[in-house]
């Protein structure tokens, strides 16, 4: 199966969620510095609930949110790929048969 998504992206600090951002799920989120991209994760529960993973606690950081629809995680991967994160998600799609395709 082939997925396109188009590469829109929110920036915002994690105390500015709130509003329309804390309802948001399944949500591509891209944790990244000014320099470089962090982490990439899926949040399939409300984006308000999400907490960035320990290891990133020394980190001044923001949020890049976009949606990522019902294959977010295969959607995160494809971005994972893409940007080259420090730390890498292990956890993230699996599945052989889906094909995602950025449009920047």
């Amino acid at each position: 199966m082939l997925i396109k998504v188009p590469y829109k992206t929110i920036k915002v600090f994690p105390s500015e969620i709130k509003g329309k951002y804390v309802f948001m799920k399944d949500t591509v989120v891209i944790i990244k510095t000014q320099s470089k991209v962090l982490y990439v994760d899926c949040v399939h529960e409300n984006l308000g609930n999400y907490r960035p993973p320990p290891f990133l606690s020394n980190y001044i950081f923001e949020y890049e949110i976009m949606e990522g629809g019902e294959h977010c995680e295969c959607v995160a991967r494809a971005l994972q790929e893409d940007l080259k994160p420090l730390f890498k998600n292990q956890k993230l799609c699996k599945k052989g048969d889906i094909t995602v395709v950025i449009e920047r």
